[in-house]
């Protein structure tokens, strides 16, 4: 019905479904420790002041670094995945991303009320975060089938929501327990999931186009019919033929294959500002606020149950999320980022209207909140899931590791200043809910990256999609442009490459060549 296809591509969904695990420890991290900021027994243990009601309550600079310094470690992770992933590896960097996890988590469970110590668990269990997000938008990039790489790529937003859903039960049900164990069991969960994912790593493939970036070519046919033996009718050899001549291409632009380049190289450029700014709009509207602040934000406007509107709040994500992934290949993308993005604006301006008001009637403070659900849906069916498809989409050439590797470095820069920033432009500023016009207007850049740099891909192969690039085809262009038959695409590449090889050099295999010998 929605063209997922799923029994022929389980193996597929079920391989990208493991490596999501780490879109887990995102959405885990950034709901629990929600919760655990508006823990009493946590303020009682880290609070360096009293409130006006006499209870111990957290200076901002704790609740601020605390919340952001795990930023700092996915910056340091999704940068240092570029050379893992291109020397050793989707599965060896997701290895090593398992491992900062479960030691940050050990560290975090460990301290004794340390402010520094409790900051380098979170920066550790952000290195692997960093790692993660990368490798899981890659592997699941290369691993998908065209027909459904879009709803796999949203899968990191629909197990991020679920974890989050589970965050917020959790903290929920621990928030009453009178110790410590109130936050360190949510802390708990952050040792659980890396553990899950060394459980799992043992069953899934290395990607095809890893292997054919060090010319294993017979490995990759064997990947390639490890992701489809679901489809008794799949022969890999269109498929692989289709990676080889995008990696000849790619090694025809060796030249422009450099950090340098992503800046220098007008096509390298374009496509880390598609790329980047995909994950930068989904940031700079401020979602996070909800998700990082949510319940302490609940709280500051008078809401009686804010655990209870933050696990609503979970729920609506996940089934906004799962809309998204089942219509993912029905709905065209750049209708729904219009649409939703446009909704985000204006439900911002509403609570920042509200804001104005010098005190909150308590129909105030409800329609707050449901506006507030408005922005949690309508971004959950369109930038939440869509950002991270069309980021890894528009990572693609020779460059399409570092593209990614900058694209989520970016990502986190901007989620670290929105949650560094928001406590005090709501607290130490004074704007209280007023902050919602602020955002509407962050939102507004959004709205511009849709606007130009959003095209239709569904179904499009990574080679066409590079040569969109190659040849400046504007985005509104790219849902109906006809490319050449995948023939004639390779005898042009050959055609190209016997002009550069010169006469004493040896023949290189042609790509028609490599497919038969591996397939």
């Amino acid at each position: 019905m929605f063209g997922l296809e799923i029994s022929k591509n389980r193996w597929a969904y079920f391989f990208c479904s493991v490596s999501a695990i780490g879109a887990l420890v995102y959405g885990y991290d950034n709901t629990y420790y929600n919760g655990v900021l508006a823990m009493r027994s946590f303020k009682n243990h880290y609070g360096d002041h009293y409130d006006a009601d006499g209870q111990k309550a957290l200076n901002v600079f704790f609740t601020s670094l605390t919340a952001s310094s795990i930023y700092i470690g996915d910056a340091i992770g999704a940068l240092i995945s570029a050379p893992i992933n291109d020397k050793y590896g989707r599965k060896t960097t997701f290895w090593f991303a398992a491992i900062c996890i479960l030691a940050g988590g050990i560290t975090q469970v460990a301290d004794t009320h340390y402010e520094g110590v409790l900051t380098l668990g979170r920066i550790l269990i952000g290195i692997g975060m960093g790692q993660c997000t990368v490798t899981l938008l890659l592997y699941i990039g290369e691993v998908a089938p065209l027909h459904v790489r879009g709803p796999a790529l949203m899968m990191f937003q629909f197990l991020q929501s679920i974890s989050q859903l589970i965050a917020a039960g959790i903290t929920q049900g621990t928030e009453g327990i009178n110790s410590t164990l109130s936050y360190k069991i949510p802390m708990g969960g952050l040792i659980i999931l890396p553990l899950m994912l060394f459980a799992g790593l043992p069953f899934i493939p290395e990607t095809p186009t890893w292997f054919v970036s060090k010319n294993k070519h017979t490995d990759a046919a064997r990947a390639l019919e490890k992701i489809h033996k679901g489809n008794h009718e799949y022969s890999a050899a269109k498929d692989l033929t289709v990676l080889i001549e995008a990696r000849e291409r790619e090694l025809q632009n060796k030249d422009h294959s450099s950090w340098l380049s992503l800046v220098t190289n007008p096509i390298e450029r374009r496509k880390v500002i598609y790329s980047a700014g995909a994950l930068y709009s989904q940031q700079i509207c401020g979602i996070l606020f909800f998700y990082v602040y949510g319940v302490v934000f609940a709280q500051a406007i008078g809401i009686k149950q804010p655990f209870m509107i933050q696990l609503i709040t979970n729920i609506l994500q996940i089934f906004a999320v799962a809309a998204a992934v089942v219509t993912g290949n029905k709905v065209r993308r750049r209708h729904n980022l219009l649409v939703t993005t446009s909704m985000m604006l204006c439900a911002f301006l509403v609570i920042g209207g509200i804001g104005t008001q010098e005190k909150l009637t308590t129909s105030s403070q409800y329609v707050i909140v449901v506006f507030s659900f408005v922005i949690i849906v309508a971004f959950n069916y369109g930038l939440g899931p869509l950002a991270y498809t069309v980021a890894r989409e528009m990572a693609v050439g020779p460059n399409q590791n570092k593209i990614m590797s900058f694209s989520i470095v970016f990502f986190y820069f901007i989620t670290w200043l929105v949650s560094f920033t928001a406590p005090y432009m709501y607290y130490s500023a004074g704007w209280g809910p007023m902050l919602g016009f602020f955002y509407a207007g962050t939102t507004l850049t959004s709205l511009a990256w849709v606007w130009f740099c959003v095209g239709e891909t569904n179904g499009r192969s990574t080679l066409e999609l590079s040569l969109f690039f190659e040849q400046g085809i504007p985005v509104r262009q790219w849902r109906t442009h006809v490319f050449p038959p995948l023939d004639e695409l390779v005898q042009e590449t050959e055609r190209r490459r016997s002009t550069v090889v010169g006469d004493g050099e040896k023949r290189r295999a042609s790509v028609t060549e490599v497919v038969r010998s591996a397939v």
